[in-house]
Formats: C-alpha cells, structure tokens, sequence
C-alpha cells in the first residue's frame, strides 16, 4: 500500500498548490508539469506484472504472428476467436521483432509504450487545453478516475487516448474526427462509438435536462432500479424477437438488485444539482465546455441505464471520465476557498474508495498489492508471482 499511498500524496500536493497559486509554484509550472508526467509514467508505465489481464497479455504476445505476416492479413484469429485488433496485432508484432516475446520482456515493452504514449497524450491535451483549469488538479482527478482501470485495458486506453486528440477537431472536422476515432477502433471496436456521440458532443443540454438526469441518477441509486432490464422485458412481450437480446443482457448482469446509496453517487448528484444552480453562468456557446459537459452526462446516463451491469457500465464509463474530472475541477469557482482543501482532499478519498472496493476481493488483491516496479523487482516478487498466478489459474 506504501507505494500507492506516496503515489497519490504526490499528486494531492502539488494539485493543492496549484489550486491556491503560491507564486513560487507559478514560476516553476511548466517544470512540475513534466515532474508530474514523469512521475504518471514511471509509476504506472513501469509497473511489473500487475493487474488481472496480464497473463493474458502475456499469453497473447506469445501468440501473436511475425510483423509482415499480420500486416499483409494472413495472421490467424483475426478478430475472431481472441478479439484482437488488427492495430494492436500490429503494435505487438512491432514490439515482438525487438523484444523475446518468450520471455516478460515484449510485454514489459509493450506497458511501457503504451503508457508513454498515453499519458503523453493526456499531459499535452491538458496543458493546450485552455478550458480546463487548474491544470494538476484536473490530472490528479482523472488519474485517481482511471488508473486501477487503466492496469487492465491497454487497448481500450489506447483508444481513448486516441479520441482525446480527435476532439480539437469536434467544431469544425467531422472527417477528421471520424478517421482519428477510426484509427482508435484499430486498437479497441468499442470506440466507434465516438462517431455518433459526435452530434451529442455538440448539443446544449437544458436545465430541465438536468434536472431529470438528477432524478433518475437518484432513483437508480436509492432503489437499483434496472432499467434496460425493464424495458427489455416490457418490449419482448410484443416483439419476441427481443427476447434474445433480452437473455445476452441478461447474462451481462453482475450485480443483485439493491440500493447502491455511495460517497461517490451522491458526489454524482452533487455535480448536477451544482450544474442546474449555476446554469446562467456557464458559457454553453464554447463548443469545448459543452463537449466536457456533455461528456460528464453520458457518463451519468450509463451508470443510469446500465446500473446492473457492471462490466457495461465500467467499459463504457471509462470512455467519459474525462468529462466527469471536468466537473470536478470546473466547480471549484461555485464553491467557497474555505472548502478548496477538503475538495480537493477527494483525490485521495476517490482512489482510496476504489483500491478499497479492489482488495476487498482476494482475486483482485492478489495481483495488485503489493505494487511492483519494474526496476525494483527482486527474485523472490519473481517467485512470489508465479505462486499466485499458478493459484488463480487453478481456481
């Protein structure tokens, strides 16, 4: 936990001396900024052997064709049985000709790379970014947002981070928007669907809207009320057809119907009621605010709608945390400074919630305390690995 706990403080101090501008940090900003990226990358980038997806990386590196067989299409599984991408085949391919895919050290390499591309991406998106605020604040959020998440999903954060740069592009490009959020489904097919959120992005949404967002985000946390699982079943008595979509949903449930009352929900409705307040005061008529904005809703809608589905709701949520760090940072000026220290004192109780929710499982535990680093791992983190993978795998 050690590591963790230093991680996050890092990120708490310096996102409180941004938000109270000390004069002295202003003069060195653009240097703590790539302290701070450097910090981003070497912990996350270089992590060793953690989370629950990288044995199957591993297995998938090992598997993977020579560069030129994959790129002239003769590679075998293909989107087919393993799902994987023809970009990320090719990335793996790449990485594989100078590094022994026998051995941890392509999938080493290929953690590092995307991490570095990653959070190179998200650190100048932010600093060019000038409709975001407080600018280490805002990074500290979204981390706190994504990083046990981002352990697992290399290709989806590839797309993600892909679609980041795509959104300069939301007010005047739509073609270039579609091809960027096209080279993004190359690593992850579930970025397509950034095409027709495109028209989304650029709506302005009602007070009234809101409102009703806030009610429903309410039912839904007070009572777990399903409602695709509803729906489905009410349109399956007059269309049977449905009925099969009705079952594959069914079999994507994972979580038993009840009250899912939480610190973090209520934030989520905090958020809303705060938008609704203060809607006269918000320049709706920057295209950028409204993607944000826009974005922090969606986030809401399928946490709504997709409630008793957590691997739904956590796929596609992720896509919109960046929107709901937004949020995050953007109320900072609807609050009183004397609240500044407790609000931002959230990054550390947002990571703090989730690691809790993570170790509370012996599984997930398992592959994430402790935390490794890749130039700190000794023979017996070695051994010590093997024993609990051999473990799980037996399971």
């Amino acid at each position: 936990m050690i590591p963790y706990i230093l991680f996050f403080s890092f990120l708490f101090i310096i996102s409180l001396f941004n938000l109270i501008k000390i004069e002295s940090f202003e003069k060195i900003e653009k240097l703590l900024f790539f302290i701070f990226w450097f910090v981003v990358v070497f912990f996350i980038g270089f992590r060793y052997k953690m989370a629950n997806d990288w044995y199957n990386y591993n297995n998938i590196i090992r598997g993977i064709e020579p560069f030129w067989d994959v790129l002239s299409g003769n590679a075998t599984n293909f989107q087919g049985e393993k799902g994987i991408e023809y970009g990320f085949k090719i990335l793996i391919s790449l990485i594989n000709m100078v590094f022994n895919s026998e051995t941890s050290s392509s999938l080493q390499a290929l953690t590092v790379i995307v991490s570095l591309f990653c959070y190179t991406v998200l650190f100048y998106v932010t600093w060019k970014e000038e409709t975001v605020t407080y600018k280490f604040l805002f990074l500290a959020t979204f981390i706190s947002f994504t990083m046990f998440r981002e352990f697992d999903i290399l290709r989806q954060s590839i797309a993600f981070y892909i679609f980041l740069l795509s959104i300069k592009y939301i007010n005047n490009s739509f073609f270039k928007y579609f091809l960027l959020n096209v080279l993004g489904s190359l690593f992850h097919v579930s970025a397509l669907i950034f095409i027709p959120l495109y028209f989304i992005f650029k709506i302005k949404f009602s007070r009234v809207f809101i409102l009703v967002l806030f009610g429903l985000h309410l039912i839904t946390m007070i009572t777990h009320f399903s409602f695709v699982t509803t729906i489905l079943e009410r349109l399956s008595n007059y269309f049977p057809e449905l009925i099969f979509a009705q079952k594959l949903y069914l079999n994507s449930t994972t979580v038993e119907a009840q009250s899912s009352i939480s610190i973090v929900g209520l934030l989520y409705a905090i958020y809303l009621l705060l938008l609704s307040a203060n809607y006269e005061k918000i320049d709706f008529n920057n295209y950028k605010m409204r993607f944000f904005i826009n974005s922090f809703f969606i986030f809401i809608i399928i946490n709504i709608f997709f409630s008793d589905s957590k691997d739904i709701a956590d796929r596609f949520s992720y896509y919109f945390y960046f929107g709901v760090a937004f949020v995050f940072v953007y109320l900072i000026k609807f609050i009183p400074k004397a609240l500044y220290f407790p609000y931002v004192l959230l990054i550390l109780i947002f990571p703090t919630i989730r690691f809790s929710r993570i170790i509370s499982n012996p599984m997930t535990k398992s592959v994430l305390v402790p935390y490794r680093n890749y130039f700190f791992v000794t023979p017996s983190d070695e051994d010590n690995l093997l024993i609990k993978w051999k473990e799980k795998n037996e399971e």
